[in-house]
């Protein structure tokens, strides 16, 4: 199936940033489904609407969803598979010989969801899954900076892990801001008049930083540079 499937974060960021009009329009250009599982929903829409926090973005992506731009995909299968691989990610990393939770349901719902469908990616911004997926040694990095202790790590639960989430691509929603931003989605804020291309793009990619993404300064150098601006 042609589809994204979103984390949480970057659908509050985009809705920090007054940006999830981009969603239609990018969705209109990938020609593919953008989907969320019920936990997503959960986390964030209706957990929000119950509480004062969020609850102007909850029910902006609500409104998301009313206008189809997303879609809420379950499976009956889904949450013991989620509760399966759950159980696997936060049986990796020890720290004095006791399992340290590193990450939670919603988002394994999501990366259970992409695997299940084969989805093109997993739309997440937080650091630590990401990086269980893609580079587990960084979160271990992490953890012992964090905690000040050292680390050890089940390699066999590692590896397993690892084979599972192997073919899963994932992106952030600073990706998905620079490829708006490529392809003129974001020109009617082109207003700055000193250099107005290079002031947007900075402009969006730090809203996404402050807002939640997990992204270097070095990285949005890096981001700037490829676009063609020198900070």
């Amino acid at each position: 199936m042609k589809s994204l499937v979103f984390d949480t974060g970057p659908l509050i960021s985009f809705s920090l940033n007054n940006l999830l009009s981009l969603l239609k329009k990018l969705k209109e250009h990938y020609n593919g489904d953008f989907l969320i599982s019920p936990g997503i929903r959960k986390e964030s829409i209706d957990n929000p609407l119950n509480s004062k926090r969020f609850k102007l973005e909850a029910i902006q992506i609500l409104k998301q969803i009313k206008d189809n731009v997303i879609k809420i995909y379950d499976y009956p299968e889904l949450k013991d598979e989620t509760l399966q691989l759950l159980n696997l990610a936060n049986n990796i990393f020890m720290a004095h010989d006791n399992y340290i939770k590193v990450v939670h349901y919603a988002e394994i719902e999501a990366l259970t969801l992409v695997l299940k469908i084969n989805a093109d990616a997993l739309v997440i911004d937080e650091f630590v899954t990401r990086n269980i997926i893609e580079i587990p040694d960084n979160l271990k990095k992490r953890l012992e900076r964090k905690l000040h202790t050292q680390i050890s790590v089940n390699e066999k639960n590692l590896s397993l892990f690892s084979e599972k989430v192997k073919n899963v691509k994932v992106i952030r929603s600073v990706e998905l801001i620079t490829i708006a931003y490529e392809l003129g989605l974001l020109d009617e804020y082109k207003l700055v008049e000193n250099n107005p291309e290079k002031n947007l793009l900075e402009a969006v990619l730090w809203g996404a930083k402050l807002n939640g993404c997990s992204i270097s300064e070095n990285e949005i150098k890096e981001i700037m540079g490829l676009e063609g601006f020198i900070l």
